[in-house]
């Protein structure tokens, strides 16, 4: 499946991969790029999940050194992939040994590190021990790299000649300096010569571990991540997600993380979600403003992080795997070639409903059909029930109109204003809402009227009390 861009943004799942903090070129590397888990790779998941577990144990360790060791060893990599990819005709240049060998030392000390923790299941790093020898005859295992005189039998002799000749500049007359100045120069040119052929030497020796170094390269970058994705479950109070026997989503607890960091840095609490959806599509119905939305992008967003291998954001998730999973915001925008916001929703439902027979997926719409009449905006919201009821997936569907819960699967309904409070008359009309909004996701038997929160929700905004006397007369 393909995780698009809009897909990741949508649901919060960049926010969450942004999140992150991978410390060496390559973990980031890996987090930009999700591994996505689909039916049939059960087994590598839950190995993933495995290791993360023995990730957050290492964070957790009372004893964190040889963990601290490994940490230290990350950040220090450069990305050198860059120089591996070249003909091994063409020369490294000094400074490109220098990273080479500066590479090869750091996961030497890498390796010994790593080597003292439980391993990650599947990870290792494979000893480059010969590749380090080149770049380090002397075995001094420093980063810092020359042409050193043991690389060419004609580097000592010529680089002695060239220091008892510099000895002499020193001390020549004016007369003497330029003859002295042309035999260096010759010797100048005939050392770099040298040193080209033992860097076009070093190139195809070291070209011929190409496999071996980007090996490494992607086992540090995913250990890297695990200590990453553990560090987020750390953070942010992540439980593991459970494999679904039946094919159905329980998720207790539930939070959807970049909403909840807004609403922290304005003092609020997020409410967290309960919430099961089994086959077939389920309804949540609500008052405006009650967070419909925000529970549905939370679902998807918990989903895709399971594919992926990471902790979700919740107290209890039970999650089965999906081909596709697919989210279609009210909100999202004109779509390409002059689509308008309805037609957008039709154009990306009609391409998903196309690849219904390839694999079972995950579909999240909201505020289906509400870009167009209200009379065909319903009918056509109850008929898209009606058919993903008989198909193989698991559908979430926020609407407000009425009789769409008639004929779904299952319907949820937003506890609502239900709190009375005054005195608050002067604070933010926002957060007057929120005060008396209960966010809960609450059972509700199938053709429960949706809620009629309009009038009040007006009121709390300080709309014209003109237009509100209009808005209540006409209701």
């Amino acid at each position: 499946m393909e995780l698009t861009l809009e897909l990741r943004e949508n649901a919060g799942l960049q926010w969450v991969l942004d999140d992150l903090t991978p410390m060496s070129p390559f973990g980031r590397a890996a987090a930009r790029t999700p591994v996505w888990y689909g039916p049939g790779e059960e087994a590598a998941l839950e190995r993933e999940l495995d290791n993360v577990d023995l990730a957050l144990g290492l964070w957790k360790a009372a004893d964190g050194t040889p963990l601290r060791r490994v940490t230290r060893c990350l950040p220090l990599f450069h990305d050198i992939r860059g120089s591996l990819d070249r003909d091994p005709d063409n020369p490294f240049d000094l400074v490109e040994l220098f990273e080479v060998k500066h590479f090869l030392v750091t996961l030497e000390q890498l390796a010994e590190a790593y080597n003292a923790l439980t391993p990650f299941a599947g990870l290792s790093l494979r000893p480059m021990d010969a590749a380090l020898d080149l770049l380090d005859p002397e075995g001094r295992r420093l980063p810092a790299f020359s042409v050193v005189n043991s690389y060419h039998e004609g580097l000592a002799p010529l680089r002695e000649e060239k220091s008892r000749l510099e000895r002499e500049i020193r001390t020549a007359g004016e007369a003497d300096k330029p003859a002295l100045l042309e035999r260096r120069r010759v010797l100048t040119v005939r050392e770099d010569q040298m040193e080209l052929e033992v860097r076009a030497v070093l190139t195809k020796k070291l070209m011929a571990y190409q496999t071996e170094f980007l090996e490494n390269m992607e086992a540090i970058g995913h250990i890297d991540l695990l200590l990453a994705k553990a560090r987020l479950a750390q953070r942010n109070r992540c439980v593991r997600p459970e494999l679904s026997a039946d094919g159905a989503l329980a998720l207790r607890g539930l939070r959807h993380p970049q909403v909840e960091s807004d609403l922290a840095k304005r003092g609020d609490e997020f409410t967290a979600l309960d919430l099961k959806l089994g086959g077939g599509c389920t309804v949540i119905t609500g008052a405006n403003m009650g967070g419909k939305t925000v529970s549905l992008r939370a679902a998807v967003l918990s989903q895709l992080l399971f594919q992926c291998g990471y902790f979700v954001f919740a107290e209890s998730a039970r999650l089965p795997l999906f081909e596709n999973v697919a989210l279609i915001l009210a909100d999202s925008g004109p779509g390409a070639g002059g689509l308008s916001s309805f037609g957008r929703e039709v154009h990306l439902l009609d391409g998903l409903l196309r690849q219904a027979g390839e694999g079972r997926f995950f579909l999240a719409l909201d505020e289906f059909a509400r870009g167009t009449n209200p009379q065909e905006g319903a009918a056509l919201a109850r008929a898209l029930v009606r058919h993903l009821n008989g198909l193989d997936c698991v559908a979430l569907m926020t609407t407000h109109y009425d009789g769409v819960s008639d004929v779904a699967g299952a319907h949820y309904q937003v506890a609502g204003l239900v709190r009375e409070l005054e005195g608050d008359e002067q604070d933010d009309p926002r957060r007057r809402i929120a005060r008396r909004m209960d966010y809960r996701l609450l059972s509700a038997p199938p053709g429960a009227p949706c809620p009629r929160d309009a009038l009040r929700v007006c009121r709390l905004l300080k709309l014209d009390p003109e237009l509100m006397e209009l808005f209540q007369a006409d209701l």
